[in-house]
This record gives C-alpha cells, sequence and structure tokens, in this order.
C-alpha cells in the first residue's frame, strides 16, 4: 500500500497526540521477529536514543511504509535493513522516520523491545552478515509447507 504525504504527517500526528500507533505487520522482511499480521507499536522517534538494532518506521521516496532495523548512521542519514534483506535500503532521511518500534504483539504475548531478548537479539542480526540468508531459507522452507 502506498502512502501520500498527508497520510504520513496523520500517522506522525497521532503518535504525537497519543504517544503510539499500532499498525498491523505485512511481508516477510523482519521474519521471523515480526511475522504478517502481528500488531508493531510505534512511539514517537528520538534521534537521541537511537541505538544500532532498533526498529524504525519510515516512508520511503515510493510511498510505502516500511519498518526495518538500524545498522548505522552515516552522513546525516540511517542506514537500515529487514532481518531477511540481503541488502541495505537506500538511505533514510531523518525527515523520513515516523516512529520507533516499541513492542510487536504476538499471539503468545507481547514482546517488549527494551527486555533483554530483543536487545540481544537485535545485535546478533546486525552483527552476523550470514543472519539473512539463514532466515531466508528458514522463511522459505515454512512457506514451502504452507502450500
Amino acid at each position: 500500500m502506498r502512502f501520500d504525504q498527508n497520510t504520513v504527517n496523520l500517522l506522525k500526528a497521532t503518535i504525537e497526540k497519543h504517544g503510539w500507533i499500532d499498525l498491523p505487520a505485512e511481508g516477510f522482511s523482519m521474519y521471523p521477529f515480526i511475522q504478517k499480521g502481528e500488531i508493531c507499536r510505534f512511539i514517537r522517534f528520538d534521534h537521541r536514543n537511537l541505538k544500532k538494532g532498533q526498529i524504525l518506521l519510515f516512508y520511503s521516496k515510493s510511498g510505502k511504509l516500511i519498518a526495518h532495523r538500524l545498522y548505522r548512521y552515516e552522513k546525516g542519514h540511517y542506514i537500515l535493513k529487514g532481518d531477511t534483506n540481503e541488502c541495505l535500503d537506500e538511505p533514510v532521511s531523518p525527515a523520513q522516520v515516523i516512529g520507533c518500534l516499541e513492542s510487536v504483539q504476538k499471539k503468545k504475548g507481547m514482546i517488549m523491545m527494551h527486555k533483554p531478548f530483543p536487545f540481544l537479539y537485535s545485535q546478533a542480526v546486525v552483527s552476523s552478515p550470514f543472519s539473512a540468508r539463514l532466515f531466508r531459507f528458514y522463511l522459505k522452507r515454512r512457506l514451502d509447507e504452507a502450500l
């Protein structure tokens, strides 16, 4: 689904007013950490408290909403990537960022991003160049079994 600037501004205003916004996950780029249909809660984006491995919600130049993991900050832009993607995203300007992931509502409960497991998981993912291939392999097997 494509979003225009008015919709993006509405999402940002909702986070500013209420402190958060819940959005359902689509796609497989953050699999297995975030799976399709799970509810992701995004809070206000604060660049001062940003850490490598955090998941940011941003809109791409083509108008897509994307939630990917932060790898680094470089030349005034954020460098992000989905966990199952092999390539980094195009650099994202701070103005493109809408929010930061706070929690994921899964079938078996809520995962809070400030807890030790999500933090350690994120550090492992951004530190291992082979994690994307492993996740893609696992995802392909899961999708083949479902068919």
